[in-house]
């Protein structure tokens, strides 16, 4: 049976949205499950899988899709899937679901933190409220004006209360994982963020070299525009100043308005506890006058971080030697017509970090991305990758046809075998991001890809990856890591190590 219902003027957000599929399915007799909201892209998704979609569905309505053995088993998974979203169904025993912040009394209650993931167009009032009744935020919500931003910000900072986002999407509270986040295990180090991905990787390669992490504050990513000035990040700062629980700051970021990080900088100057920062793309001129420790890699950030609180730099990952013999061992094996490096990164301040440093150790070689930067020249139709071709999957024009790659991995799957009908292809360098709220299980079906690939081809294809997660994280990362590893794919310690040496590949063939 595969049918499709609407529950109408019924909004739930991509957050509430997330692993219902994979657990649906669990219940067996489901061959596929589907939640979604009625937009239009989305709606197309679902007539690719062969669904028909009422006509009279809007983007208000709640499109609930299910492939089923038997009409009993649709309404068994339809069931289980409304009991999910109303929270009926939550795994803890004495959990409590309300319907709105009206309901909650503080006194008894005891919360301090509320997360909003509605609509933009709602989300600035939901902040104000629940910041007036003594709660800092966190906003998964994007879509909301910078108008917005600054008033809501502003409303925050007057009542002493953390406004993280619109559109922030890791936070670390108290051991809590916020929207993307991973379970990064407690430890002395405070990160506040106006990256999500970004900070998330800091924050996994400190526990992956021996510490953890007090908090991570996310500050949306146009925290440090001109007309923001960086109002969460300052605020973020100083709390992780008063928290006893946090020995040194790290402060991260994609290279924005150079007057306001120079204003961060000079903050962070006044603050008694050590801070790194990384802006990425800054360079030495940007830190000059101020004691800030700079770090230009976010793995760079994270071994200084280490260093600072235990005197001791950690070493993780391949040595130069190691990659001039990998690729040494890989460039006997392409055919004369495979030139060419493909990206398809999940997290966007990933793929700029890989562009960066291409850049500066590719000298003369062009590159090409869907992304509008300095660093590559823009591809014209982004369903068709051009030469060295560096992807955001996580953007906007591919997240306009379907979900985020961090929440369903279909879209970075389908990618993968379409470059591969590419015989000019020789690399293929890939990131994976675990936690709780992303894809239960967003490895396996790569691994499955590469190695069949690797089998059946008559030509070799690298592939390299790395995954950004912690030991918590339910996805169990170390056996994500040797799947891939076991499938024949290069795995490394970090976003900048598979850079560094898809760089090394990338110089050797055009040089070759």
């Amino acid at each position: 049976m595969k049918k499709v219902i609407l529950k109408k003027n019924r909004y739930v957000d991509s957050v509430s949205l997330m692993g219902i599929g994979d657990k649906v399915k669990a219940l067996g007799g489901i061959e596929n499950a589907e939640t979604s909201m009625g937009s239009a892209a989305n709606i197309e998704v679902l007539q690719d899988l062969g669904y028909t979609v009422p006509e009279d569905t809007t983007p208000n309505d709640l499109m609930i899709a299910i492939t089923a053995e038997s009409e009993a088993k649709w309404d068994e998974a339809c069931k289980l899937i409304m009991d999910l979203i109303d929270h009926k169904t939550t795994g803890e025993e004495g959990a409590v679901s309300y319907k709105s912040l009206s309901e909650i009394d503080l006194r008894e209650d005891g919360y301090d933190l509320a997360q909003i993931s509605l609509p933009g167009e709602y989300a600035a009032e939901e902040a104000k409220r629940a910041i007036s009744m003594g709660l800092d935020v966190f906003i998964f919500s994007d879509n909301v004006t910078l108008d917005e931003e600054l008033e809501i910000k502003e409303f925050g900072a007057r009542h002493g209360k953390l406004v993280m986002g619109p559109d922030a999407g890791v936070g670390l509270i108290k051991g809590v994982a916020l929207a993307a986040g991973s379970i990064i295990r407690r430890g002395p180090v405070g990160i506040v963020a106006a990256s999500g991905s970004g900070a998330q990787e800091v924050g996994c390669l400190i526990e992956q070299y021996g510490l953890g992490v007090s908090s991570i504050i996310g500050t949306g990513g146009h925290d440090l525009l001109p007309k923001i000035g960086g109002i969460t990040m300052l605020a973020g700062m100083h709390r992780l100043e008063a928290d006893p629980d946090t020995e040194l700051i790290v402060l991260v970021s994609k290279l924005a308005d150079l007057a306001v990080m120079d204003k961060i900088l000079g903050e962070a100057d006044k603050l008694r506890k050590p801070v790194v920062a990384i802006f990425l793309g800054g360079n030495e001129k940007l830190f000059e006058g101020h004691k800030v420790h700079p770090a230009y890699s976010l793995e760079g950030a994270a071994i200084e971080a280490v260093r600072l609180v235990t005197g001791k730099a950690p070493k993780i990952g391949f040595s130069d030697e190691e990659i001039r013999a990998i690729v040494e061992r890989e460039m006997k094996l392409y055919r004369p017509e495979q030139k060419y490096v493909r990206g398809l990164f999940s997290g966007g301040t990933f793929t700029e970090e890989g562009m960066i440093y291409y850049t500066e150790h590719n000298k003369g070689v062009k590159l090409h991305s869907n992304l509008n930067t300095k660093y590559a020249e823009q591809i014209k139709d982004h369903n068709v990758s051009v030469g060295h071709c560096i992807l955001d999957l996580g953007a906007e024009d591919f997240t306009a046809e379907a979900p985020h790659p961090i929440f369903d991995p279909a879209l970075k799957l389908k990618r993968l075998n379409r470059e591969l009908e590419d015989e000019s292809v020789a690399v293929v360098t890939m990131d994976f991001i675990t936690g709780p709220g992303v894809h239960l299980d967003p490895v396996r079906p790569f691994a499955e890809a590469c190695k069949k690939i690797l089998a059946e081809r008559k030509d070799h294809v690298t592939f390299i990856a790395n995954i950004c997660g912690s030991l918590e994280d339910p996805q169990d990362v170390p056996a994500c890591k040797k799947m891939l590893s076991d499938a024949g794919v290069i795995v490394t310690a970090s976003n900048y190590e598979s850079t560094k040496l898809a760089s090394a590949l990338m110089a050797a063939l055009e040089n070759r």
